[in-house]
């Protein structure tokens, strides 16, 4: 076993990323006393829509229902809120994290609810478009919800991308008319340069802990993803991504590691129990550190398949010299960003082609095995999963399996998680290392 210890040391713009988080909550509660609009709807490219109407504040609703998570007590009542009405415990745990937030008038930072102007959100998954038709039909706020039309890529790629973009151009003339203000296509234009540009800077910082030693942890990863999820379009998030790649380049031209006794890499798969991100310590007591997941890279990543199926960072429109002359050229470029998204795939994908996304991973990161958080708060990252297992396996690949939920601690036994994850370190050859 290799006992090697790699230099390490902290990573300079961990304060600036928690500071944007706080930032934007605490924006959220007070958009409308600043005259700001708050619009609500899933994570996705077309939070930056609003960017034309003026000032604005997207409130989206997977981060908000992490967050809950985190605090358990809070999460139960808000789980059991959604439920007394009739919302069945197997949907989305964010979903009841957040409606519970809503029928309980408590926002997690404090206060009550903040009531949105508008809904406005890309029907992702089976639950995303109803979510925010529900908060509109609860809150009495108008609703937009764009298709995203589910099928598995490289089919009808031209009509799919024609199909959103003009349920973008209808969703910004229901914006002028929801809200009496005149939208502005320069404003727009400039925060899809925003957010193109960004999504590729951390695409880039994925790439980059392909390094030996890993530059990042995954738990790390998962707080550094955050701020372009939910800031696609502000120019100092832009400059903070800026600041992250940089950094990175620079652990890995030293190299520094996340993990000092790095020597075992690891993926995993499906979003986290936020309780409990312990289970990546518990994996470093190991030597082994996770290095990433394709939730974490694809969400919020612009990425590009090579001809050989490698994950590559995407360059931004200006790189490439592409610049929108209109509107219409803005929202046809990002109507095709959302067909090729790479998450999309994990979601909409055949059998072969998350197995192949999953094992190009294994290869460019380094990975000695993976993780399956076998999630039963999330039906749409679950498809596939045992697939997956199955295929990795039969390439020589260990696997380990947990069952769990991403926000909704009842259902997740930490102590059966625990001996399963030290057995899998242990057959892996690792042995718990001292502290």
């Amino acid at each position: 076993m290799d006992l090697r210890i790699w230099p390490t040391r902290p990573l300079q713009s961990w304060q600036k990323c928690k500071e944007l988080r706080l930032r934007h909550y605490k924006d959220v509660a007070e958009a409308r006393d600043k005259g700001k609009l708050l619009v609500t709807g899933g994570l996705s490219e077309v939070i930056i829509l609003p960017a034309g109407l003026g000032d604005f504040i997207f409130f989206c609703g997977e981060p908000y229902g992490a967050s809950i998570s985190v605090d358990t007590e809070f999460s139960e009542r808000c789980a059991e809120a959604a439920e007394a009405r009739g919302w069945a415990r197997d949907l989305c745990s964010y979903y009841r994290d957040y409606m519970g937030s809503v029928y309980l008038d408590r926002y997690l930072f404090g206060g009550p609810f903040p009531k949105p102007d508008f809904c406005l959100s890309l029907h992702n998954c089976d639950s995303h478009a109803k979510w925010y038709q529900q908060v509109s039909d609860y809150l009495g706020t108008p609703f937009f919800g764009v298709d995203l039309v589910n099928l598995a890529p490289g089919r009808h790629e031209d009509e799919r991308t024609e199909y959103i973009a003009g349920q973008l151009y209808d969703a910004i003339e229901w914006m002028e008319k929801v809200t009496g203000r005149r939208y502005d296509d320069e404003k727009f234009i400039q925060a899809l340069h925003n957010e193109c540009e960004m999504e590729s800077l951390w695409a880039q910082v994925c790439v980059l802990n392909q390094a030996v030693p890993a530059p990042l942890d995954h738990k790390s990863l998962w707080s550094l993803y955050l701020p372009v999820g939910i800031l696609k379009w502000d120019r100092e998030t832009l400059e903070f991504y800026r600041m992250l790649r940089d950094e990175v380049q620079e652990r890995v031209k030293d190299g520094i590691a996340a993990l000092a006794t790095e020597r075992c890499r690891l993926l995993h798969d499906s979003q986290p129990p936020w309780f409990f991100l312990r289970v990546f310590r518990i994996m470093e007591q190991y030597g082994a550190v996770c290095v990433g997941s394709q939730y974490c890279f694809g969400l919020t990543g612009f990425f590009e398949m090579g001809p050989d199926g490698s994950w590559q960072a995407a360059r931004p429109p200006r790189e490439l010299g592409i610049e929108f002359k209109n509107r219409e050229d803005a929202l046809r470029f990002l109507a095709r960003k959302i067909v090729h998204r790479p998450i999309g795939d994990g979601v909409h994908s055949t059998v072969a082609g998350k197995r192949d996304q999953i094992m190009s991973m294994v290869r460019q990161w380094h990975a000695s095995g993976m993780v399956i958080h076998l999630n039963r708060g999330c039906e749409g990252l679950a498809q596939l999963q045992l697939e997956t297992r199955l295929a990795l396996l039969q390439a020589g690949v260990p696997v380990m399996t947990y069952e769990g939920n991403m926000s909704d601690k009842r259902e997740f036994d930490e102590a059966q998680v625990i001996d399963r994850l030290e057995a899998f370190m242990e057959s892996l050859g690792l042995s718990k290392l001292e502290q």
